[in-house]
């Protein structure tokens, strides 16, 4: 699949459309191992992209610190910044478990084939 271009969506639109497909692949049926296979794969790409959204918007929160933010509490800037700073890495964490999976999953799709139902 091609890389995708940047997003012109406000951030509540591609948020709200990102609940929607986990939804969508949470109450999924039945689906061909190949499917299984490319899922993993997708997942494991929308896991990195989310990871560096996390972190830049914790970025831009510690950065607004002195501007934007200045009159927000420190307590409260700092603790929102290292739970998306923490929600960052685990996200990130995720993907690199699910990536060790893809070997295993395409092993499997190779053997029973890319057709057969799970």
């Amino acid at each position: 699949m091609p890389e995708l271009e940047p997003s012109v969506l406000p951030v509540t639109v591609a948020a709200s459309h990102l609940r929607a497909c986990a939804v969508e692949l949470e109450k999924a049926g039945t689906a061909e191992l190949g499917e299984v296979t490319a899922m993993i794969h997708d997942v494991v790409a929308a896991q990195r992209h989310l990871s560096a959204a996390l972190a830049a918007l914790a970025a831009r929160v510690e950065d607004g610190r002195d501007t934007t933010l200045a009159a927000v509490p420190s307590p409260e800037l700092v603790a929102l910044t290292e739970v998306l700073q923490a929600a960052a890495s685990a996200v990130g964490y995720s993907a690199d478990a699910l990536t060790e999976s893809e070997p295993f999953a395409q092993s499997l799709a190779d053997f029973a084939g890319t057709d057969t139902r799970l």
